[in-house]
């Protein structure tokens, strides 16, 4: 049976690292909020856990401090080749419902891949905008992915590629959970602008 991180553990967690990252960057608080296109405000209260970052926030200041995403919610790979047991990867609980993150090569985070489990007739908390492009696939359940004014429904086995920097968001439009696998990319070049 999957993990479940208590939601208490999990903010304070990702609180020390999203601030141990920013200390290790050698940025203020000021900077890094610059950087990912948050305010001072919000970012000061993801590092005091009081706040739980979105899925694409958390993917953006992943990005920006040079860190995987499972690296920055707590799972830190050993080797080079990291293998993710369906089973054995711990769900997280967001603000975007429960997920597990997917990747996290310590040095490698180009490429970011999560699970997220959508309980039925929800929607993520908010419309997601980031750096890079996106590759989604719905697992089970019935999707609609929005982006910007345009939005897709999706059943099991479709997937939908597209520009992350245009604000998107997932809905649950059937009545049992929907699990879907997202993979965000970025690519170098894109990755250095304003993160220097």
């Amino acid at each position: 049976m999957q993990d479940v991180l208590d939601p208490g553990q999990t903010e304070k967690l990702i609180a020390q690292r999203l601030l141990e990252a920013r200390h290790r960057r050698g940025w203020t608080l000021a900077e890094a909020a610059e950087a990912n296109g948050v305010s001072v405000t919000h970012l000061s209260r993801l590092e005091r856990g009081e706040r739980q970052p979105s899925i694409g926030v958390l993917i953006q200041l992943a990005r920006s401090y040079g860190l995987p995403l499972g690296q920055l919610v707590g799972e830190e790979p050993q080797t080079a080749c990291h293998v993710f047991r369906s089973r054995e990867a711990p769900l997280h609980d967001g603000p975007d419902y429960k997920y597990a993150a997917l990747s996290g090569i310590t040095g490698l985070n180009l490429l970011e891949a999560i699970r997220l489990e959508l309980p039925g007739g929800s929607r993520t908390s908010r419309a997601a905008q980031h750096v890079g492009e996106e590759w989604l696939l719905v697992h089970s359940g019935r999707v609609r992915v929005e982006i910007g004014s345009e939005s897709f429904d999706l059943d099991p086995g479709d997937a939908a590629h597209f520009d992350a920097q245009s604000p998107h968001r997932i809905c649950n439009r059937g009545r049992g959970r929907a699990t879907v696998f997202i993979v965000s990319a970025s690519s170098p070049a894109r990755r250095g602008n304003g993160h220097k």
